[in-house]
């Protein structure tokens, strides 16, 4: 069952569901052409004059179906829906149906353009996150690097409280290096007159036996025998 009224800014169409149809139904509405499909039931309609399409809705209820086509120019129409042929009725058919695949096209093109703004978006967020968490992160480590230096400076300072002010300008005196003695030749010489006599070889005091046994001049034992010098 299907109930139709309309007032100067729209046309309220009000389609009976059963109980049992659980699918959704397919929806089109262009600017003079209404097509509400849901198997078994089937609406299909040519406008006499255009509507706003974007303005107009579908609403789907638990037992019936709620049409709303908002009409371009307020008024209201003697005729809301043309009469047609069969002939006419199908080729209307065909180039409402190239109307229709053209507009999902762009539908399409329209819904990736803005799945593409939205992860753009998406991914430049992410970078301003991640670039302020570096940011942080820096900020936070020349910040304790600080503090260390400041403690180091306060322990150095209280250990050694009056540290030395000519420490580090006391300059370093060096000792001069002793000149290195050269080569030469060192002259000895002894101005005592003592002799010692240097004791007799063996093999010379053999050698003397022989000599006075043989008759020589010690063999009378008269005369000394000099000693020798090594």
């Amino acid at each position: 069952m299907v109930q139709i009224s309309q007032t100067e800014d729209d046309i309220k169409i009000s389609i009976e569901l059963n109980r049992l149809v659980t699918r959704k139904p397919d929806v089109v509405l262009l600017p003079q052409y209404l097509k509400f499909n849901n198997p078994p039931i089937f609406f299909e309609r040519h406008l006499v004059q255009e509507i706003d399409e974007m303005a107009s809705f579908c609403r789907i209820f638990k037992n019936e179906a709620r049409i709303v086509l908002v009409k371009k120019e307020k008024g209201l129409w003697p005729e809301m829906f043309q009469k047609l042929d069969k002939e006419t009725l199908l080729q209307k058919r065909l180039e409402i149906a190239d109307l229709i695949v053209e507009r999902n096209k762009k539908r399409d093109e329209m819904a990736l353009e803005r799945f593409d703004k939205k992860r753009r978006a998406e991914i430049e967020k992410e970078i301003k996150r991640e670039t302020a968490m570096r940011e942080r992160l820096k900020q936070f480590q020349e910040t304790s690097v600080r503090d260390a230096l400041v403690v180091d400076v306060r322990k150095e300072v209280k250990t050694n409280p009056n540290p030395p002010s000519d420490r580090l300008a006391t300059p370093l005196i060096r000792q001069p290096m002793s000149a290195i003695r050269g080569s030469g030749r060192i002259n000895v010489c002894f101005t005592t007159q003592h002799k010692r006599s240097t004791p007799k070889r063996e093999s010379q005091s053999n050698m003397e036996t022989a000599y006075a046994a043989a008759g020589g001049p010690n063999a009378a034992g008269n005369l000394p025998m000099e000693s020798l010098d090594d």
